[in-house]
């Protein structure tokens, strides 16, 4: 039976403002973007920051433009992530109530609403416990105390302590999504999960979600590498981008591991009990009747099936896919290379 408090549960704030707008969830994270990017031009215009500057074969953005551009798109990637992370569980809710028993089906519709009460609190703390590292590592990157206050609110300054704070406070929460969404795929495996060895093939509903859940932190990975373009701190850079990537292999790997080891499971029983049958008929096999012998050389073959069965929930065009999607990372370098030809032939 589902918990009583465990229907207690709603979207997120921006996966509320994402239902409210009549575009898709990517073309709205873009739009946040290229919004937030242009507060930061105008405020540039305003203070006289640069954006484009001389380099040594041309013109290139200027290092504070570039990384304004590169968290404006980490916060929209953030902010986008949840919406299509629960619009693909409300898509594939058919093809879980193939494979789940009834509670769990119930328990899938539950998690398509969004986290329960407990989950949002817990998440608005680890929000609020990011954003406090962001403002401390923001003093640390722009040394307020070396600059009279009254040149600091009129630089740039004030957007990178806005925007580092919130995209820091919005990485602990991602960090925590993943772990509590990883407890909730595994208790409905574990206990909702019907394993039919006829048809495995049902299970790659869970592959399905494992590459979107992928996808979705390896494009946070193309993100952050456009950091490496520019002088942003490696050491941050680096953390931000491991990050990423551990959660991109998390997110997989939490939803593909326990549907095989539930799968292994049953087909490990099944195999139990088909090799103590042909134990119990080895010793009388040479006396029976062919009809005994018969029986056996099926059982033999059942036995041989089930060793070949293909428990791992991915499919051969979904491999591809997930081959294909480790090249998302390698885009930021040609997309910082185009920027900077664009620049230099219209210089």
């Amino acid at each position: 039976m589902i918990d009583k408090t465990d229907t207690l549960r709603g979207p997120y704030l921006e996966v509320r403002l994402h239902q409210m707008s009549p575009f898709p969830p990517v073309l709205n994270g873009v739009l946040v973007s290229l919004s937030l990017y242009g507060l930061y031009l105008l405020l540039s215009v305003q203070v006289g920051q640069p954006i484009i500057e001389p380099a040594d074969q041309g013109v290139r953005f200027n290092p504070a433009a570039w990384a304004a551009l590169v968290i404006c798109l980490i916060f929209g990637v953030a902010t986008t992530m949840p919406a299509i992370t629960q619009a693909q569980w409300r898509a594939s809710l058919p093809q879980l109530r193939a494979v789940l028993d009834a509670d769990g089906q119930d328990k899938a519709e539950q998690i398509a609403i969004g986290p329960t009460r407990q989950q949002s609190r817990a998440s608005l703390i680890a929000f609020a416990v990011g954003a406090i590292v962001g403002l401390l590592v923001n003093l640390w990157l722009l040394n307020p105390p070396n600059l009279p206050w009254r040149e600091y609110w009129t630089s740039i300054a004030p957007f990178f302590a806005f925007m580092n704070t919130v995209v820091f406070g919005l990485g602990a929460r991602g960090g925590y999504m993943v772990r509590y969404e990883d407890r909730e795929m595994k208790r409905l495996v574990e206990s909702h999960l019907q394993v039919d060895l006829a048809h495995l093939e049902r299970n790659q509903v869970f592959g399905r979600l494992a590459l979107r859940g992928a996808l979705a932190w390896l494009v946070m990975t193309a993100v952050i590498l456009l950091f490496f373009v520019e002088s942003t701190p490696a050491l941050i850079s680096a953390t931000a981008l491991g990050f990423a990537l551990l959660a991109a292999g998390y997110a997989f790997a939490s939803t593909i591991g326990p549907v095989v080891a539930k799968t292994a499971g049953v087909r490990d029983a099944a195999l139990g009990r088909v090799r103590e049958r042909i134990q119990a008929h080895a010793r009388t096999l040479m006396s029976e009747t062919s009809d005994e012998a018969l029986a056996v050389s099926e059982l033999i073959a059942y036995e041989t099936w089930l060793e070949k069965l293909q428990i791992w929930p991915i499919s051969a065009p979904v491999t591809r896919r997930l081959a294909l999607y480790g090249f998302i990372p390698v885009l930021a370098w040609f997309g910082s290379a185009a920027a900077e030809l664009v620049l230099n032939r219209v210089s």
